[in-house]
């Protein structure tokens, strides 16, 4: 999805593995990406791909920028080439749609100025910009065009059935083990999974992280709460550009190590060769200063923020949502015609949004797992609950029957002569009432026949 302030593209992307090899001893899956980009003309609504819409020209303004940071001098010769390859007006171009996304916007290069010749021959090498196929010295730039079905580095990751906690967790990329842009070690480490896959089982308070082959970083999305959501009880998750500036984990990421952007910032010069800055959309969780000196943004939370929202047991993503805004710095350039009269701002491109929303069987699937788990919850509390009947019941008993005696009758042997006496407590004791009365004497010592016997 492209988004400007006035217009929205929806675009569909179908993502593929191909070339997929295992290797079961290091316990790896290795796969090439293969990505295909369509408009998609149902999602747009009334709007079409030959709409057009005006945008801040990406290509002088991110040209005239290169130049100025690392080769000043050669301003009045790029100004001298923009002239003869663009003829513009301002630092703005009007293109459909179709060709700022997929198409590309056209680079007459049939000059024979040799500043035109020059910068020509520098932009051959950008790797958003790719030659015509029947115009000759034409080149055509876009968002998408150089990577539409386009078969992208070689990828190595953990399969995770050693180890769970590996699953996904990018290992190589093109053979390298690591990256080699920024300052640190620990910054240029793959400490993420490539995106395709989060591994299970997250505790609660745990991170997800992933390796940005688009950003050459790795982005930390943090749990900021829970919910339930389609029949699913599901964990949030959100992440930002981070702050070089204030955070001493992202001072890697600056230019030098006292030139660092400010917060909610990032420089894609060392990883794609280009001078954009990336930001959220709207410059939501940016530094105030941007938003100020730009009229027309409105940064809403929860339709801006870079979110994950995930089951944590399976880390199936029910809803997820990488958004992007590409930007340019803009200033007053006194040797290129077109901006001397610019007042210094980071200039808004455009902002896109790649997202996933889980729906139909593989919902069915993750949801049909937490009924079972339910079910599951249900017959054990019924058993724990039949288990306290009975030791209920049976405490019961034995409360009750504590305090009764049964006494087993006792019988003379039937060859001894005797006969057979049957006798109750009360039988006995009227027995003994009766000896009494005749003046029979218990053979007791009495009180006074003590003194007979030493005792």
């Amino acid at each position: 999805m492209l988004r400007k302030l006035d217009h929205t593209a929806m675009s569909s992307e179908y993502k593929n593995k191909i070339d997929v090899t295992d290797n079961d001893a290091e316990d790896s899956l290795t796969y090439s990406p293969y990505d295909v980009f369509s408009f998609n003309h149902n999602k747009s609504g009334d709007l079409k791909d030959s709409d057009y819409v005006t945008i801040l020209n990406p290509i002088i303004v991110g040209m005239v920028n290169h130049v100025a940071k690392d080769s000043p001098a050669l301003l009045s010769i790029v100004n001298q080439a923009i002239t003869a390859i663009f003829q513009p007006s301002s630092i703005y171009i009007s293109v459909r749609v179709r060709e700022i996304l997929f198409e590309g916007i056209e680079i007459n290069c049939n000059v024979t100025d040799f500043a035109a010749k020059a910068v020509c021959a520098q932009m051959k090498s950008l790797s958003a910009i790719k030659a015509h196929d029947t115009k000759k010295n034409t080149f055509l730039f876009s968002v998408f065009g150089t990577k539409n079905a386009t078969v992208g580095g070689r990828i190595k990751v953990g399969r995770g059935i050693s180890n769970y906690k590996d699953t996904g967790r990018v290992l190589e990329i093109d053979g390298k083990k690591e990256i080699n842009i920024w300052s640190t070690e620990l910054c240029n480490r793959f400490r993420g999974t490539d995106g395709w896959i989060i591994p299970p089982l997250l505790e609660e308070g745990e991170s997800v992280r992933v390796f940005g082959t688009d950003l050459c970083r790795n982005v930390e999305a943090l749990p900021v709460g829970t919910d339930y959501m389609k029949g699913v009880h599901v964990r949030v998750y959100e992440a930002t550009m981070g702050d070089m500036e204030h955070n001493e984990e992202d001072k890697c990421y600056c230019a030098t190590p006292t030139t660092c952007m400010k917060k909610g910032l990032f420089d894609l010069s060392k990883c794609m060769g280009v001078p954009i800055i990336v930001t959220l959309p709207h410059f939501l969780e940016t530094d105030p200063y941007y938003l100020e000196r730009i009229s027309g943004l409105e940064p809403i939370h929860d339709e801006h923020i870079l979110k994950i929202i995930l089951e944590p047991m399976t880390s199936t993503p029910l809803i997820a949502k990488k958004r992007a805004q590409l930007n340019l710095m803009v200033a007053a350039v006194p040797r290129i015609t077109i901006m001397q009269n610019i007042t210094e701002a980071l200039h808004p491109i455009f902002w896109m949004e790649e997202g996933i929303v889980l729906e139909g069987p593989l919902l069915k699937k993750v949801q049909s797992i937490f009924i079972a788990l339910k079910v599951l919850k249900v017959l054990n509390c019924v058993g724990l609950l039949a288990s306290l009947v009975a030791i209920a019941y049976g405490a019961y008993g034995y409360y009750k029957n504590r305090k009764s005696i049964r006494v087993t009758p006792s019988h003379e042997p039937s060859n001894g002569g005797n006969e057979e006496v049957t006798r109750s407590t009360n039988v006995l004791i009227a027995t003994l009432n009766g000896m009494e009365q005749k003046g029979h004497d218990n053979p007791a010592l009495s009180g006074h026949e003590f003194s007979r016997y030493n005792i």
